[in-house]
């Protein structure tokens, strides 16, 4: 191996990079050799002092941090797992401490996967999120560190555009939070405990909480043990996991981010209609998945309102011996040794939803004490933010709502509302418009049938195209990302900025002094047919909800009804149009 001189300046103190390359046959063969340049490296640098490595091939890499470089490299080097590797990159610098280079091995891991130049070997064990002294300026030290990676071709991409991407959003190589460390833990000892007489598992949590990062973060996790040669782990070797995704569009995002995921493959996330086939692990008479993660639980459905989808729909019920009352739900725990289940009462959003009653009607005390979720991975205004939303909408008294490092504004002028989101996405390209289902979608069969679906203000826009990754697809195609998001094609997903339409399918009640739904500017058929007047409005509650936890950074509102934005100035801070 040779550590090259071909360091950078990073900082005006002189701190620098001195990234080197070698050939990791020498370490196969017993003899690391490192030559350096030691007015760069001192020589007892070597063998005494942390270091970030990466080993790669022509399609895989593994990410590693060291105090000792010749003695891994040895140990590496007899390690029949890295056998396939030909060539070392060691990464020093002369301020490097240990924090440092596990706080840069984890971050390296995370944005190495979501630029998809290599297949990562690592595992996803330990990853976390460090605090350290100077950790401000060692991240200022990490984008310069990147950009010297992407001139030396080891990366593709920016941090900015992977931070930005679906595949580093739901990527297995999360650093997982104390809750989260605590229910994977939990759901593992579970599955120790042997899978023939397990109970359901329920884990709840907010918007934003990691249900979904987790779920892809245990199914790694199992995985990676099955593969790992431990003796002990030998039982989950050939286990059948997968990932139920009831959300299409999500279903498909996710299996476009796992995609080069060691051992891990597309068919590992699947639908509730999958469930009855044999590829996938359906046996006649028998439980054929031994654990399914069933994310966005929420969404699983029972047989009403379902539109054209009802001949499949009792086709599947069919297949598993059930008769039409029979819910997704009842498929899982029928098909499932381990159901373990990803829910959220509060973004229900229509009759063929399962609310809290009827999920608690089949799980009982797995529902009743549930894991819990509790910290805020994705808003950046925290738990506080999602409490304070979801008193609003239930039209609690509160003073208005500002939360330190979360941009929350209400607009007056839809022509202000859509310049900002101009503005907005041309720096962030997941941001979008979102809105209640409020406006009748006339542009579904294409132009020749109308030209836009909603105007405000003098200004027109078109409801989204596609459910199918309406968010990733508008980030390639400026037609779509300047469209308008329903429910159906947001909800599960994170966006930078979220500027969230309430249409008139809600409005403010002054004599009352409540928030109600109207029925006739409610367009979604499926979504209000059977449901009383006091279903629907708890219903598109829920709908704002979720539109309105979507935002990583801020969210906007634009509201039509007079009486309740007039209503809700004394909740949310109005923009200073000026501004604009």
């Amino acid at each position: 191996m040779i550590i090259q001189s071909n360091a950078t300046p990073l900082t005006p103190a002189g701190s620098q990079f001195v990234i080197g390359n070698g050939d990791f046959a020498l370490a196969k063969a017993g003899n690391p050799v490192i030559e350096y340049d030691s007015s760069l490296v001192p020589e007892d640098r070597l063998q005494n002092w942390p270091m970030v490595y990466i080993l790669i091939n022509d399609t895989e890499a593994y990410v590693g941090q060291t105090t000792n470089v010749i003695r891994r490299m040895s140990q590496h080097g007899s390690n029949e797992d890295k056998s396939s590797f030909t060539t070392i990159n060691v990464i020093y610098n002369s301020e490097f401490n240990a924090s440092v280079v596990t706080d840069y091995e984890h971050r390296l891991i995370q944005l190495m996967h979501a630029d998809g130049m290599y297949q990562l070997t690592n595992k996803n064990e330990g990853l976390s999120n460090l605090n350290y002294f100077s950790k401000a300026e060692y991240d200022e030290m990490f984008e310069d560190l990147w950009d010297e990676l992407r001139d030396i071709e080891l990366v593709w991409h920016s941090i900015a555009e992977l931070e930005e991407s679906e595949v580093f959003k739901y990527s297995p190589f999360k650093a997982l939070t104390a809750d989260q460390q605590v229910a994977l833990q939990n759901i593992l000892d579970a599955i120790e405990k042997g899978l023939e007489n397990a109970e359901p598992i329920v884990v709840e949590g907010m918007p934003g909480t990691g249900k979904t990062v987790l779920a892809v973060y245990l199914l790694k996790t199992l995985r990676d043990m099955a593969e790992d040669g431990v003796a002990e782990h030998e039982k989950f070797k050939g286990l059948n996991i997968r990932i139920v995704e009831p959300v299409t569009a999500l279903k498909s995002t996710l299996r476009r981010s796992l995609k080069g995921v060691r051992y891990i493959g597309g068919s590992d996330v699947i639908g509730p209609t999958d469930l009855v086939k044999p590829e996938y692990g359906y046996r006649p008479g028998e439980k054929g998945f031994d654990i399914l993660l069933v994310d966005e639980a929420h969404k699983l459905k029972q047989r009403k309102n379902l539109g054209t989808q009802f001949g499949n729909y009792d086709k599947v019920s069919g297949t598993l011996g059930f008769d039409k009352e029979a819910s997704q739900l009842d498929w899982v725990l029928d098909q499932a040794k381990l159901p373990i289940l990803f829910f959220d009462p509060l973004q229900v959003i229509g009759p063929s939803g399962l609310g809290d009653d009827y999920m608690r009607s089949r799980l009982g005390d797995a529902l009743d004490h549930p894991i819990r979720l509790e910290s805020q991975m994705r808003v950046k205004g925290g738990t506080a933010y999602l409490e304070y939303v979801q008193e609003m909408l239930e039209g609690a008294i509160m003073p208005a709502g500002k939360f330190e490092g979360y941009d929350f504004r209400l607009f007056e002028d839809f022509g202000v509302f859509e310049k900002l989101f101009q503005e907005t996405i041309e720096e962030h390209s997941l941001t979008r418009m979102i809105a209640g289902y409020a406006w009748e979608w006339r542009t579904k069969k294409g132009r020749a049938t109308a030209a836009f679906d909603i105007e405000l203000d003098g200004v027109q826009k078109r409801w989204n195209c596609t459910y199918d990754n309406w968010v990733g697809k508008g980030v390639d195609d400026p037609a779509i990302a300047n469209e308008v998001g329903c429910i159906h094609s947001i909800q599960g997903y994170d966006l930078s900025y979220a500027f969230v339409v309430l249409g008139n399918d809600i409005r403010y009640d002054v004599e009352t002094g409540s928030i109600y739904a109207d029925r006739s500017s409610y367009f979604d058929k499926n979504g209000k047919n059977t449901a009383t007047d006091e279903e629907l409005t708890q219903y598109i509650k829920n709908i704002y909800y979720v539109l309105l936890t979507r935002g990583i950074s801020g969210t906007y509102l634009y509201v039509c009804d007079d009486a309740l934005r007039e209503h809700l100035k004394g909740f949310v801070p109005v923009y200073d149009q000026s501004l604009v």
